[in-house]
């Protein structure tokens, strides 16, 4: 006769175990979390890196095929350059227009001037194209279409850029007025005396910006095909309304992570990045310039002639 031996019941967790198996675990997600959050952002920012390296390499491309730098703007959006080098007069355009083929946009280029676009039309018709180039990934003011979230003036239903031109090199700080200085002339190492390694090109910039939220009448934006204040996709205008003035007055330094609706100046440029802001310079480089420079160092660094050395802190 076989004998059945009853099972013994396997003790289960207490609650204490439980509670402490959940605190370890809430520990080791505290510890990971901001090692996931630190790789992400330097992914982030690697990307934005290459998108300003790409900027700055059909700068020199378009610049190899033109003889001259493209301008930083036209007047407005509806009224085409005059004053500009021959290859850039005749169009609405801002220098983010210019360099569309050199960036793989081709086609968005020739859509400004073809097909259903009639002539003359604002920022050449295509306004609220998405350019993949032209966003950062990590400025929180964009939308997912790569749309601004500004509301003042229509601004949200125009496609952003993340990064801005240099007015003190693009334009023409020896104009009169705003009409002839965003209307730049520049040549590659003719203009900039100082060098082009020593020189800032390019920055960053959020796609919308404001101190009083997106419908204010001060809220501004960077859209990359829009020369009307105040979405000019630029950089040393160092006024609200991105209107510039003749003169190489020192640009104003970035921010870095500012609210881009209550606590973002639009007299200046913007950061998305802890600690510092990426830069591309005239030679093509790109460099990672920390939130601690000085602004006598960064305004030298953004003046491409004025001969004055850089500070230590560069």
């Amino acid at each position: 006769m076989c004998r059945v031996v009853p099972l013994r019941k396997r003790p289960g967790f207490t609650l204490i175990e439980l509670l402490v198996v959940i605190a370890i675990i809430a520990v080791l997600i505290g510890l990971l979390l901001p090692a996931v959050q630190k790789v992400r952002e330097a992914s982030a920012r690697m990307s934005c890196s290459n998108n300003i390296k790409q900027i700055g390499l059909a700068t020199h491309n378009i610049s190899s095929v033109t003889g001259f730098l493209p301008p930083v703007a036209s007047p407005d959006g509806w009224t085409a350059t005059t004053l500009a080098a021959d290859s850039f007069n005749g169009a609405p355009y801002t220098l983010f227009n210019w360099i569309l083929p050199y960036v793989e946009q081709d086609n968005l280029y020739k859509a400004q001037t073809t097909g259903n676009v009639p002539p003359g039309a604002y920022c050449g018709g295509q306004y609220m194209k998405k350019v993949k180039t032209y966003i950062c990934p990590s400025d929180p003011s964009v939308s997912g279409d790569g749309l601004s979230f500004t509301t003042n003036g229509g601004a949200n239903g125009f496609a952003v850029s993340c990064y801005s031109a240099n007015y003190l090199v693009f334009g023409n700080p020896k104009g009169t007025n705003d009409f002839t200085c965003v209307q730049g002339t520049s040549r590659l190492n003719a203009t900039i005396t100082d060098g082009l390694s020593n020189t800032i090109f390019f920055g960053e910039i959020y796609g919308s910006c404001s101190s009083a939220g997106p419908a204010a009448g001060s809220a501004a934006a960077s859209l990359w095909a829009d020369s009307t204040l105040p979405w000019r996709p630029i950089m040393c205008h160092n006024t609200p309304s991105k209107n510039v003035n003749p003169g190489y007055a020192p640009c104003n330094t970035f921010q870095v992570q500012p609210d881009s609706m209550s606590t973002c100046d639009p007299s200046r440029g913007q950061s998305a990045h802890s600690q510092g802001m990426n830069v591309g310079l005239g030679d093509g480089s790109v460099r990672f310039v920390s939130v601690n420079i000085t602004p006598t160092t960064w305004a030298r660094a953004c003046d491409p002639r004025d001969g004055a050395p850089l500070g230590s802190d560069w």
